[in-house]
């Protein structure tokens, strides 16, 4: 009777654990439905100047930016299969969608390594559902910029980390590791600033198939790793500088190779521009963008404490507080956090930290650079949670945590939506396009919305 009883059980859990996969798809197709019928029609500089480069089908066009080889060109590769199956596709919504795509795709791996973690079904869901609805994410889902796949590819690398680190490492997980890392290089150079977290990922990950790894062996085998993607990136470069683009290594000018690499730098723009700097309003601009609605680039505070409920400030003084008390909470509960995430807090410190303070250079208060800060940081919050399931309550701590997680994913998605995302879909609106807006014009007449046509 026990056993068959046990048996009984066993056939349930493995039955679920088969569901779980399809329960995730059927709600990212849901929400593929939904984010389709709200998609952004707005058309900045950054977007329409992909897009262009894209249209025009020349290899040299989409590999004009060095710093994102991947994104233009696999983008080229997308809107010339979709051509193929649909001639008249608008290649603004077409790539648009391929974006929207990437980021369902994203929520999917997200959710199930979230889940096999940590065994939270549910709390993954809603982790997802917060990340989705984050402003960074949401509004770069819908457009066709640098931003999202990059991001993406970085917390998979993270997560892929830490996985191996509590599991252990073998050969075909190297071989994936460095795939997802080499994408996060393809799709942004700023992701160079992580090769350190990638190294430490090898350094805490004490077994190799399932037997114990010295420490010699794996700071070999993680400096080997970091050479190995360093030589192909590096490759990458010469080919695509030299031998597609023709440049030179001769007088210094538009021409030379240099120039091309580091294209923004030598502009003088971003990160090396000489005027004043405030960093301290750029990261608070940057993050404070990144979660909640874009009002554009405005040098001012959102917060206001002494005016508590009107409307342009209250869901800036809500969110500051909430992650006031996620990080209050965490200093209190630290020993704990620590001794059950350590692997988690080391690769979290090399990965935001990092970040943090390099994007907060780079010109910080632009938001696109926060897509994946805010990412990590749902993570963060999510463990800093996890870390109060004492034994003795795990199951009321454990709603407590979904119950939050609910009330901040909806909060999200109802000022996100009412204020970024439902204006945004409706009809054709037009940022800085100064000098090429008569070419944006015709790429934004778009025949999939004949209604206003």
């Amino acid at each position: 009777m026990q056993d068959s009883l046990t048996s009984g059980i066993d056939s349930k859990i493995i039955t679920w654990r088969k569901l779980k996969p399809l329960v995730v798809i059927v709600i990212l197709v849901l929400l593929f439905i939904f984010n389709v019928r709200y998609l952004s029609r707005f058309f900045d500089w950054d977007s329409s100047v992909y897009t262009l480069n894209i249209q025009r089908d020349r290899i040299h066009s989409v590999f004009f930016n060095p710093h994102h080889l991947g994104f233009e060109s696999t983008g080229y590769l997308f809107w010339k299969t979709a051509k193929s199956i649909f001639p008249n596709a608008d290649i603004m919504f077409t790539l648009r969608i391929r974006i929207l795509i990437s980021s369902l795709i994203f929520l999917y791996f997200f959710i199930t390594m979230m889940d096999k973690l940590y065994n939270d079904f549910i709390g993954s869901l809603l982790l997802g559902f917060c990340v989705s609805f984050t402003q960074a994410f949401w509004f770069y889902s819908h457009h066709n910029d640098t931003p999202l796949i990059h991001s993406c590819l970085v917390v998979l690398l993270y997560l892929s980390l830490v996985i191996t680190a509590r599991t252990g490492m073998n050969f075909l997980r190297m071989i994936g590791i460095g795939i997802l890392h080499l994408g996060t290089l393809y799709f942004h150079q700023s992701n160079a600033i992580l090769f350190p977290m990638v190294l430490v990922g090898f350094l805490i990950t004490d077994k190799w198939k399932n037997k114990d790894w010295n420490f010699s062996s794996r700071m070999m085998v993680g400096l080997i790793y970091n050479s190995v993607i360093g030589i192909l990136i590096i490759l990458s470069y010469v080919l695509v500088g030299f031998g597609i683009l023709g440049r030179e290594l001769g007088a210094v000018g538009e021409k030379h190779f240099s120039f091309w690499l580091f294209l923004y730098a030598a502009q003088e723009r971003w990160g090396m521009s000489g005027s004043e700097k405030n960093y301290f309003l750029y990261f608070y601009r940057g993050i404070g963008d990144a979660f909640l609605n874009f009002q554009g680039v405005n040098e001012r505070f959102r917060v206001n404490f002494n005016n508590d409920w009107n409307i342009k400030n209250t869901p800036y003084n809500l969110n500051l507080l909430f992650w006031i008390f996620i990080l209050l909470s965490g200093l209190l509960n630290i020993r704990r956090l620590g001794k059950l995430f350590s692997k988690e807090v080391i690769l979290l410190s090399f990965w935001l930290i990092p970040s943090i303070l390099f994007y907060t250079w780079w010109e910080g208060y632009f938001f696109e650079f926060w897509v994946g800060v805010t990412t990590g940081l749902w993570i963060v919050a999510y463990l800093i949670m996890k870390s109060f399931d004492f034994e003795q309550w795990t199951a009321t701590s454990k709603a407590i945590r979904n119950v939050i997680l609910l009330i901040a994913g909806s909060f999200f998605f109802i000022v996100n939506f009412t204020f970024s995302t439902l204006p945004r879909s409706k009809g054709i609106q037009y940022g800085y396009l100064e000098g090429f807006k008569d070419k944006v014009e015709k790429i934004a007449n778009e025949k999939i919305y004949f209604k206003n046509n």
